[in-house]
């Protein structure tokens, strides 16, 4: 029987970045073995087979910083607009501080536009991505995009997401106001601190996942609950509990240093990546997952895509059912939304999350 068609295509374009965020460290990377990246023209073939599998697929463009090499970052949007694909980024908004940009990201760029922006208070979002006045940049981005889309009459999503750490989660409240109404941005997405990314494999001690992980979650669900009545957000309780169990056992386990060297992981099994994921990075390889605990595959010619999902991939899938690493409370592959489709159990069940 052959598989559900991929969902979400993520493709690699960059691995570097402008900014220092504390919990990552892509900004220590230079993209030094560019030549042997795969080209533009391998990844709209790579579209195209993506397409085939699913017309109603969706593209994420990740990085780095993928608007740093604009080229290859629009080479990529505009080939899904003419395939049909819906198309994701999630940007740092240093490279959107003008009209002519942001009209041209309006026009040309992704289907759904993400900033990512961790508090209203500019102190604390500075401190946390590592570089003083970012927060003036990503508010002026969105702001700018906003603007841009209304002025050209154009329906397309414009969100925040932010990283939920010990230094910001006491303030969603003000955050989502600051977001929903001083901006005007469509949604404030969350996100939960994991070990730091990139984190080099030398490093024994990941101070920043140790120092800033939520130590309090029945603080924070309830405040996540305050926030979904006061401003409408349907939050969905299965991912809210989630959200619980994920950092009891961050604490239970009493690993955070370790970051991704620990050995236990989350109590329960909370991803879904390899039911929906194909991930394809800058050499031309597909997983089912960033970790690359798991294998992943050469995509070297045509009809290699289809057949990485349907053949070569099912026993890493059948593996993957298995794993509970702190990554599953990820927003690009955690099984459940974080709010409720109008499909879904009623918003006042949201209740029995807390």
């Amino acid at each position: 029987m052959r598989e559900a068609p991929p969902r979400f295509l993520f493709l690699d374009i960059n691995q570097r970045c402008n900014l220092r965020c504390r919990h990552c460290h892509y900004w220590r990377k230079d993209d030094e073995d560019r030549a042997g990246y795969i080209p533009n023209s391998r990844r709209h073939e790579l579209l195209r087979e993506f397409a085939a599998l699913n017309s109603d697929g969706t593209v994420v463009i990740c990085g780095g910083e993928s608007m740093l090499d604009p080229d290859d970052y629009f080479s990529i949007t505009t080939e899904c607009i003419r395939l049909g694909l819906r198309c994701f980024s999630v940007i740092n908004g240093t490279r959107v501080q003008g009209e002519a940009m942001a009209d041209r990201m309006i026009a040309e760029g992704p289907s759904e536009i993400t900033l990512s922006i961790n508090s209203h208070k500019p102190e604390i979002h500075d401190e946390s991505r590592g570089v003083t006045g970012n927060h003036r940049q990503v508010v002026n981005a969105m702001r700018l995009l906003i603007h841009s889309r209304n002025r050209l009459n154009v329906k397309k999503p414009i969100y925040g997401m932010a990283v939920i750490f010990r230094g910001n989660y006491r303030d969603l409240d003000p955050f989502y106001d600051f977001v929903l109404n001083d901006i005007g941005a469509d949604k404030l997405k969350l996100n939960f601190l994991q070990p730091s990314f990139g984190f080099p494999k030398w490093r024994l001690v990941d101070r920043f996942f140790r120092e800033n992980i939520v130590s309090d979650p029945e603080a924070l669900a309830s405040i996540i609950l305050a926030c979904d009545r006061k401003y409408g957000l349907r939050i969905n309780p299965a991912w809210l509990r989630h959200v619980k169990m994920y950092h009891r056992s961050i604490l239970e386990n009493r690993n955070a240093a370790m970051g991704w060297l620990h050995r236990s992981g989350t109590r329960e099994h909370i991803c879904n990546t390899y039911d929906r994921n194909i991930m394809v990075d800058l050499y031309g390889n597909a997983g089912l997952c960033f970790n690359n605990a798991f294998s992943s595959f050469p995509l070297t010619t045509e009809g290699d895509l289809e057949k990485f999902w349907n053949e070569w991939s099912l026993p890493i899938r059948e593996k993957m059912k298995e794993c509970n690493r702190y990554c599953g409370i990820s927003h690009s592959v955690r099984k459940e939304n974080a709010t409720l489709k109008d499909r879904d159990v009623p918003y006042l069940d949201s209740e029995s999350a807390a």
